[in-house]
């Protein structure tokens, strides 16, 4: 959306990114999760429940058996609104360069996003740094946030997947394989996430 055309303040923009991989596991799990099909049969009674086989299929012989929803295809465009399997969509934008999968375009479109529009995107993995340059890029609306997160330490299993199981580093690095641009996208804005930190001068 263009706000200045109709004459409003620039928002901010932050975001938050993930490890690829662990990304796609978690989201794997997270639609098999029993929780998941009871929201969604509250919300659309009419879908019907997917096969019992489809949900207890594990990730690493979704992998290894190569089947349709774990084979992560260069260049592939998915059908539908939502591509849950990249983090660059998010950053790249509507564009059609931005639909292939793990694309040279949509990488370097997300980079330019991130460095023009964004204030901050922070990293789960670091989300101690995260929480440090939100508090002091953006003040006005993360001012002790440190402090209320780890205040409330106790809550931090609410999101936990209990149904998520290992995966193997054998798998993950099949994976890997075909997330190059995901990865490096991470890893860019990592580092960009770092550099924050480093400027503070704390």
């Amino acid at each position: 959306m263009n706000v200045f055309r109709f004459y409003l303040p620039e928002p901010i923009y932050i975001n938050l990114v993930r490890d690829p991989v662990e990304r796609v596991i978690s989201w794997y799990y997270y639609i098999r999760a029993p929780w998941y099909y009871v929201e969604r049969k509250h919300a659309f009674p009419d879908t019907p429940l997917p096969d019992p086989n489809w949900l207890k299929k594990d990730f690493e012989t979704c992998v290894l058996r190569g089947d349709r929803e774990c084979r992560y295809t260069q260049g592939e465009k998915r059908e539908g609104i939502s591509d849950h399997r990249r983090q660059t969509m998010f950053f790249c934008g509507h564009d059609e360069e931005c639909t292939p999968f793990n694309s040279e375009g949509a990488l370097e479109r997300a980079k330019r996003s991130v460095e023009q529009q964004y204030a901050v995107v922070g990293v789960l993995e670091d989300f101690n740094v995260t929480l440090t340059v939100f508090e002091h890029y953006i003040p006005r609306f993360f001012k002790g946030a440190s402090q209320v997160y780890y205040g409330d330490m106790g809550l931090h299993k609410v999101n936990h997947n209990a149904f998520k199981p290992l995966v193997s580093e054998a798998v993950k690095d099949i994976v890997r394989k075909n997330f190059t641009r995901e990865i490096e996208f991470y890893q860019f804005c990592r580092q960009r996430l770092y550099r924050q930190r480093l400027a503070l001068n704390l």
